[in-house]
């Protein structure tokens, strides 16, 4: 059986307790799959949520027990979220050493990019946009992305274009190094990367996991074909 490591995300709750869980979407995307999937929850001795982005030092010891964990899985879910940590690059990291499928979505399609930008200065490479043409309902189409040529997700998705649901505020607007551009938005805005000499790293902005169409399920399938 093949083991799928998915990044737990910490918050507060609606009573101010300290959560990390994996968004059920993302658990019941996979759950009808001949796969399991299991939270992949930081190791530090300290409450996650209160950390700072890019504040969540790994020291040997973390490394080591985040070893034991990944060793586990035969593949990566990067999701969602709000903020990301060294403890998200270390796993992306791991899956791309070890050539493990890695799919990175929303917050962790910027963290892959964030990772290969040309000029790296901060933790947060990002910028917010100034409008809400990519910020929508996560169960409707917002708008449409154009695949690029001879791209790992034209390969899966055998089709020049698609509608895709939206909910991210922050785009990524500088220039990467390695990755490959597979898609982009009728605004010219970043919608999927991949590293082509990889058998399966791939990100997208939008979210398979809400909408799950026939793309989508094309995407996971391939995910899964790599494990």
């Amino acid at each position: 059986m093949k083991i799928i490591g998915i990044v737990g995300r910490a918050f507060y709750n609606k009573d101010n307790q300290k959560i990390i869980q994996i968004n059920e979407d993302i658990r019941k995307f996979f759950a009808e799959e001949d796969v399991l999937t299991i939270a992949l929850l930081p190791p530090q001795n300290r409450y996650y949520v209160e950390t700072k982005m890019g504040m969540d030092q790994l020291t040997e010891i973390d490394r080591k027990k985040l070893d034991c964990l990944l060793e586990l899985c035969n593949g990566f879910v990067i999701p969602g979220g709000t903020y990301w940590y060294e403890f998200d690059e270390y796993i992306i990291k791991h899956a791309i050493e070890k050539d493990k499928p890695l799919l990175a979505i929303c917050l962790g399609f910027q963290a892959l990019c964030s990772m290969f930008a040309e000029e790296r200065t901060k933790f947060d490479m990002t910028t917010r946009i100034a409008n809400n043409d990519h910020y929508g309902d996560s169960n409707k189409y917002i708008h449409n992305i154009k695949i690029i040529d001879n791209t790992l997700l034209e390969n899966i998705l055998k089709t020049p274009e698609i509608n895709v649901n939206s909910v991210h505020h922050d785009i990524v607007d500088f220039k990467l190094k390695s990755l490959k551009i597979s898609a982009v938005s009728s605004d010219n805005i970043i919608e999927a990367v991949e590293l082509s000499e990889k058998k399966f790293i791939l990100g997208v902005q939008w979210h398979p996991e809400y909408l799950v169409d026939e793309n989508s399920k094309k995407i996971r399938q391939a995910f899964i074909n790599m494990l």
